[in-house]
């Protein structure tokens, strides 16, 4: 298999994962927002209180969404209101963390977890202020897993006003399985990175995952919404 061939086998996965991932975050987005509207007034939208939170049916929409995606190794809803919704500053982090041999549900709130504050992580600031989809990562996530990820986030919006994120996160260790899966041996020296060039995976020595690209010995030869792969120059 030539360099060409094996590029192409690599694009189809990559892209297959990526899309997946994006949809399941928008998707849980959009189901949560269905679940919270009518707790919200729509004419004087107010602080949506911890207290108020169908849980059990808000863990339901989490756990599909781990079982839709055979990619995600968590999912979530990270709430917090915009500050004049919000003036106590309350925050609420619903999670599910999928394990290989059970699955751990996490609640968290300013109450539990002192040190935890999910509103200064750049995978809710960047959604929140895009008010769209964003893929942030690769990044250790000290929270679940200790080991590098990926997080897939969309935001949630009842009447134009801001109540948080839902968000699904991939292991790049998952990444990395998908294209072991498909590259032939010997291996082809590629490098894969997210938009901002950030390394996510590579067959060439000297290219760390997290690391920054910078080299003018690679060229990219694909582009996608949510990755680059780069070959030899």
């Amino acid at each position: 298999m030539n360099a060409s061939a094996s590029l192409h086998a690599v694009i189809a996965p990559l892209e297959h994962l990526f899309t997946q991932c994006s949809h399941s975050s928008q998707q849980l987005a959009q189901q949560l927002t269905q679940l919270l509207t009518p707790l919200v007034c729509a004419a004087a939208p107010t602080e949506l209180a911890a207290t108020a939170f169908p849980k059990t049916t808000i863990e339901a929409l989490i756990n599909r969404t781990l079982s839709d995606n055979c990619f995600c190794s968590g999912a979530g809803f990270a709430y917090h209101a915009d500050a004049p919704l919000n003036p106590q500053a309350k925050w609420s982090l619903y999670w599910i963390y999928k394990d290989a041999s059970h699955d751990t549900a996490l609640e968290l709130t300013p109450l539990t977890q002192q040190h935890l504050d999910f509103r200064t992580f750049e995978w809710f600031l960047k959604t929140k202020s895009l008010k769209g989809p964003y893929f942030h990562g690769p990044y250790v996530d000290y929270i679940c897993n200790t080991s590098y990820t990926m997080t897939s986030a969309a935001p949630i919006f009842i009447h134009d006003c801001f109540y948080g994120v839902a968000a699904v996160d991939i292991l790049v260790s998952r990444i990395e399985d998908e294209i072991l899966n498909v590259l032939p041996l010997p291996r082809p020296k590629i490098v894969l990175t997210n938009t901002f060039g950030r390394v996510i995976f590579s067959t060439l020595t000297g290219y760390r995952v997290g690391d920054i690209l910078r080299s003018e010995a690679l060229v990219v030869v694909h582009q996608h919404p949510h990755f680059s792969l780069y070959l030899p120059a």
